[in-house]
């Protein structure tokens, strides 16, 4: 598989893993903002969508989980547009609810066990996120749960999220070899370009006039041409930011500085210093401390991102590969 395939084969992983696993937090999340949107109608509530084995889908679980996209939708689309992108949204959110319970009744049949007090947690967490305990239950209130019906939902939640870390999360692994592997095959994602260590000198126009300021910047540029401190003359005269520093800016990386002054300080090589530069503050003298042409991140710095870019790659495939085997054995009826 090429580096480009195997780049987009990883971000779909991604997505679907984080599709996958972590969509019904969107409850969480949409709980906090709850209050904001409008309440939903008994009908909607009672209405079932699908049955998955001895679990049911019903509309409310639906919008509840697409409400915080939808809201999103609306300030970005219009008509059509919008009407097209919800279908979609709906489409691609019951599925994964289908998912998520194929998920759950495996969860029962095993018996995975949840403490009540996981459970408070997650609740509590939630229920912090409003003002008060009345606002909270207003906007549960308003989706039609109660706070039993959430406590419920939460509990349920966790069991998916312990069955899917035992039997997907807790058998994968990236091997040292792997991660070596890896990186070698990406070395565009481990680049870095050139960048320099820079000192700067300004000094300002505005209580001086610009011919003025010109003439006090070429008088210092002439003294650390006879050897004065770059260093201690910025502490002395510069008016920049950075002055107490000894004018010192750090590591800068090539293009983040402006065009005339990043194309100047990057013909320069360590030691070097330009000329002074105009720019709408005055005149800036650069030094170049340090330099680092483009080169390869080690590896011992990179080691900790590969392993959970793999990690993550690998999860996805397993995971799919899991919830297809729990389809074959599932039972499904979409109303």
């Amino acid at each position: 598989m090429s580096m480009k395939k195997r780049w987009k084969h990883s971000q779909r992983n991604s997505m679907k893993l984080k599709n996958s696993i972590y969509f019904v937090l969107s409850l969480a999340l949409f709980l906090t903002f709850g209050h904001l949107m409008p309440a939903y109608s008994a009908d909607v509530v009672e209405r079932i969508l699908a049955v998955v084995n001895d679990e049911i889908i019903t509309d409310q679980d639906l919008q509840v989980v697409m409400a915080p996209v939808i809201s999103q939708y609306k300030t970005i689309y219009t008509g059509q547009e919008l009407e097209d992108k919800t279908k979609k949204a709906r489409e691609d959110f019951l599925n994964k609810l289908i998912e998520e319970k194929m998920i759950l009744s495996e969860a029962k049949k095993k018996q995975v066990i949840v403490a009540d007090s996981e459970v408070d947690e997650m609740l509590t967490d939630v229920r912090n996120k409003f003002p008060s305990r009345e606002i909270f239950l207003k906007a549960i209130e308003d989706q039609g749960l109660t706070e039993k019906k959430l406590w419920n939902r939460f509990h349920d939640q966790l069991m998916t999220q312990k069955l899917v870390t035992y039997e997907v999360k807790s058998r994968i692994s990236a091997s040292p070899g792997e991660v070596s592997d890896y990186y070698k095959a990406h070395p565009e994602e481990f680049s870095q370009g050139d960048r320099v260590h820079l000192r700067q000198i300004l000094v300002r126009e505005g209580a001086r006039s610009a011919e003025e300021a010109k003439t006090f910047a070429d008088s210092l540029i002439a003294q650390i041409d006879q050897g004065k401190s770059f260093e201690e003359l910025a502490k002395t005269y510069s008016e920049g930011s950075e002055a107490k520093e000894g004018g010192d800016m750090g590591w800068v990386q090539k293009g983040q500085l402006m065009g005339n002054i990043d194309q100047k300080v990057f013909l320069l090589e360590e030691g070097q210093h330009t000329a002074a530069i105009k720019s709408s503050l005055g005149y800036h003298i650069f030094q170049v401390v340090e330099r680092q042409r483009s080169s390869l991140k080690p590896l011992a710095e990179v080691r900790n991102s590969i392993q959970e870019t793999i990690f993550k790659e690998k999860l996805g495939e397993r995971l799919d590969a899991w919830i297809k085997s729990l389809k074959k054995n599932a039972y499904i009826s979409i109303r």
